[in-house]
């Protein structure tokens, strides 16, 4: 009988072990991520807002590490890039002129918004030029997290037309925070880097007030009471059930 209450309380302290290592990787992998949809259009097409909520719920998500949040973003070169290669030299010749923002969706209502737009105005000193668009967040000055890009475009010199259109809905891994934005414009054809446009060249990229929608939920509490509980067929589940039922049995054994 000692044999088999000895047995017990191994078989119970191991299981215990297994469960407190599950524990925190599943918390780590549940918190370890950020996701974010996009898509991107000409600002002329004029689409209304059930066409692009539509597009929206259809598009990928783009999972990301987890955001950047500690440290500081270095802002590299001047505003106007030179980038040469064998077919060009950009000497500002192709450069983000003008940009602004559009905050679209606050579902609790508590000015802070899970879904928003930043419409890209750029000129090329030729007849048109083929391009696209990186985009970067910065939560509250720190370090910047890359969150979208455009299709390709072209652009017609300067004119006002050929603007294009990013609309985003951050879906997860987004804290409540103050954002800001940076474009980064590439050749569409080569990759090479042209511009880089941002809160420091625009008011309307600073500081935009902006959350996940997990957050943007009037039914979010924050603080929640957690509760295990115990169900399903294997895993962490059963580890605990049987943990707990060797826990009676042994309570039983030493009773005898």
């Amino acid at each position: 009988m000692r044999y088999l209450s000895q047995t017990i309380h191994k078989t119970a302290v191991v299981l215990i072990l297994l469960a407190g290592f599950s524990l925190p990787l599943q918390a780590e992998d549940a918190s370890s991520t950020r996701t974010a949809r996009s898509i991107s259009y000409a600002e002329k097409v004029e689409l209304d807002e059930s066409a692009r909520a539509a597009e929206l719920d259809i598009a990928d998500a783009d999972v990301q590490p987890a955001l950047l949040t500690e440290g500081f973003r270095p802002e590299s070169a001047p505003s106007a890039l030179v980038v040469e290669n064998t077919t060009y030299h950009y000497g500002g010749d192709i450069i983000v002129f003008d940009a602004s923002t559009t905050l679209i969706s606050d579902f609790d209502g508590d000015g802070f918004y899970h879904r928003f737009s930043v419409a890209i105005d750029a000129d090329t000193v030729y007849s048109t030029s083929w391009v696209h668009a990186d985009l970067y967040l910065s939560y509250e000055g720190g370090p910047w997290n890359y969150y979208a890009s455009s299709d390709d475009f072209h652009i017609h010199g300067d004119s006002e037309s050929d603007i294009y259109v990013v609309e985003t809905e951050l879906a997860e891994g987004f804290p409540p925070g103050y954002y800001d934005i940076r474009i980064e414009l590439f050749d569409g054809e080569t990759g090479d880097l042209l511009h880089i446009y941002g809160p420091y060249d625009d008011d309307s990229l600073s500081a935009l007030p902006l959350e996940d929608s997990v957050y943007d939920d009037e039914y979010f509490i924050t603080g929640v009471t957690t509760e295990v509980i115990v169900a399903g067929h294997g895993g962490l589940g059963f580890i605990l059930l049987t943990v707990m039922s060797l826990a009676g049995l042994l309570r039983k054994v030493k009773l005898r």
